[in-house]
């Protein structure tokens, strides 16, 4: 039997939670960051922020495969936390592009340490239907985390480009509750080479999951570094605006969240294409938008979507892979996303250059493939094989 934890540790769990999402906290300053450096082209520009998404890699599966195992719960935390505040707050203080971009790789690999110890830490330091509330918890906090920090982004680009990067520095607080109070689980045993070359390969299915969730972010990823530019390009704000439409997107995010359970129960083997449809439906809304108000209603419906499909793909997950493989077909989850995320400058790039659009077009084309995925999902049983043993618990 596990301890009873303490209050104050399990809010150092949700403190390290709340920087899980941090990695958009520049998304509504992007604009103000691309007319300071405007003699650079696009996809050199989107870089400031798609590039923590590629150093996420290989820090997210190096931490998940030591953690618990060859180094303590602790110690990544700490190294985490403090790459993600100093690579994060770096920028205000510089003025060259080159030097900011490698200050944002350092604030991807904090960002990549942290991203796989809060589930990890809740099944290891909780038992029974705590950790079912725990893990909802996590997703809160960062939810919340997200909302805050990019509205803080917002707010701070308004003042100076540069000042949008200083809300990193909320880091602090959940650096010195890790030190002082975070709980470490029982040491997890080292597998030996024997066991690591007899350990069973991970299923396709596991790879068709993590490459149709990251062809979705392939295709938000416009909307989502592209709002700020839009917002002002349509004259409906500034990029203090496009923080607050932003934060909706976590809000739709935390609805979805909350329901999750009662909707899957009613849309079942739909699940997916429910998913992948509010999801095309949001991205046209935000092309078509002409007033803030129905730009916000798309983002909230894009929230919704992401925060649906994320939970969903996580049960298609567990069911494919034995329970043994789970963090590592977590952590796969999470690199392919951060892969596809940085993918998407590229991708933007080359739309761009097709269609002369780097802003419009790009979402616009996002939705299509959105539209795609519904067509397939809706054609397709993705919980073919049947549901998992443990049935989601119905909300009270």
């Amino acid at each position: 039997m596990n301890q009873p934890v303490k209050p104050i540790s399990t809010l150092t769990i949700l403190a390290m939670a709340f920087l899980g999402m941090g990695v958009g906290t520049i998304t509504p300053a992007l604009n103000a960051i691309f007319v300071q450096f405007s003699d650079l082209p696009i996809t050199t520009l989107l870089l400031v922020s798609t590039l923590p998404s590629l150093t996420v890699i290989p820090a997210t599966l190096v931490a998940g495969s030591v953690a618990g195992s060859k180094v303590g719960y602790r110690t990544l935390a700490i190294v985490g936390i403090t790459l993600f505040i100093l690579g994060g707050v770096a920028p205000y203080f510089a003025d060259d592009f080159t030097v900011i971009l490698l200050e944002r790789a350092i604030f991807g690999i904090g960002l990549g340490i942290m991203a796989p110890l809060g589930n990890a830490l809740v099944m290891g330091v909780f038992e029974g239907d705590k950790v079912a509330t725990m893990t909802g918890l996590v997703m809160l906090s960062g939810n919340i985390g997200g909302m805050i920090l990019q509205f803080m982004g917002g707010y701070f680009a308004s003042i100076g480009w540069n000042y949008s990067f200083l809300p990193h520095a909320l880091g602090i607080i959940s650096l010195v509750l890790v030190i002082f109070f975070l709980p470490e689980p029982p040491k997890a045993p080292v597998m030996n080479n024997s066991q690591m070359v007899n350990k069973e390969k991970l299923p396709v299915k596991l790879f068709i999951i993590v490459l149709a969730y990251g062809l979705y972010t392939l295709a938000i990823y416009p909307m989502l570094v592209n709002m700020s530019t839009l917002i002002v390009d349509r004259g409906l704000g500034t990029t203090a605006t496009a923080g607050l439409v932003l934060a909706l997107l976590t809000i739709g995010g935390m609805v979805a969240g909350s329901i999750f359970g009662k909707v899957f129960k009613l849309s079942g083997r739909f699940i997916m294409a429910l998913g992948y449809a509010l999801a095309t439906i949001g991205l046209i809304m935000v092309i078509i938008a002409n007033n803030i108000a129905f730009l916000s209603v798309g983002v909230f419906i894009e929230g919704f979507a992401m925060s649906t499909l994320i939970p969903a793909s996580m049960m298609l997950i567990s069911m494919t892979v034995k329970p043994s493989q789970m963090a590592l077909g977590v952590s796969f989850f999470m690199a392919g996303m951060n892969l596809f995320g940085f993918l998407s400058t590229y991708w933007i790039g080359l739309i761009a250059g097709i269609s002369g659009d780097a802003v419009t077009i790009p979402i616009a084309v996002g939705a299509g493939v959105t539209a795609v995925l519904f067509v397939i999902y809706l054609a397709v049983n993705p919980l073919k094989g049947g549901i998992p043993t443990t049935e989601i618990p119905e909300e009270s």
